[in-house]
């Protein structure tokens, strides 16, 4: 009788803290080892956001530069050549039926060093950026397409394998103020990081 009172007092326990707003997923390796390293670049990705009323340059330079100031914080300097980290960016904000809309998985966006990269990751992103050919993580989750949403991998430039991956769904990012909601939108993400 004890085990079943206790079995069902641990059902809520486990119930209760799945429930919380920040959606954090931690994959490949064990995420606390992110406090071990101490520089990354970024991985350019080819999302460009195409629905009306949105400014692509605009959008993707707030979450460039607002990661930067995070990572400061949390003690990380920028590495162009070894870097460490790896940070790839998914930017989720057209209308699903403009898109493909496809989740969030691991796929990288393989770019050949002659292809466009926005202005917005050029003083920050891996030189190297082309050698990346696949991404990988164990027991990854694939995040659902959402409109208006941002996804952050960290990931171990040796091996390609994600460290770590934030979201969250704590932040709604309004049409009007969308610069100011993407800042507290990553930002709200690195509150959660380990």
């Amino acid at each position: 009788m004890k085990l079943l009172k206790w079995s069902g007092l641990l059902s809520i326990v486990i119930l209760l803290a799945s429930c919380g707003g920040g959606k954090s997923i931690e994959v490949g390796e064990n995420p606390k080892d992110l406090k071990n390293y101490s520089t990354y670049a970024f991985l350019p990705n080819k999302n460009k956001i195409s629905t009306p009323g949105y400014n692509n340059e605009e959008i993707n330079s707030e979450i460039v530069n607002t990661i930067n100031e995070n990572m400061d914080d949390e003690g990380y300097r920028y590495e162009e050549d070894q870097p460490q980290v790896l940070i790839y960016v998914h930017t989720m904000f057209d209308d699903k039926v403009e898109v493909n809309a496809d989740p969030v998985y691991t796929s990288y966006s393989y770019y050949r060093p002659d292809f466009y990269i926005g202005d917005y990751y050029k003083p920050f992103m891996y030189k190297d950026y082309y050698t990346i050919q696949r991404i990988t993580g164990d027991n990854i989750q694939q995040v659902p397409y959402s409109s208006r949403s941002i996804v952050i991998d960290f990931i171990n430039r040796k091996n390609n394998k994600i460290i770590w991956r934030g979201t969250t769904n704590e932040v709604e990012i309004d049409d009007r103020r969308t610069e100011r909601d993407v800042r507290k939108y990553v930002d709200e993400i690195f509150k959660q990081f380990p």
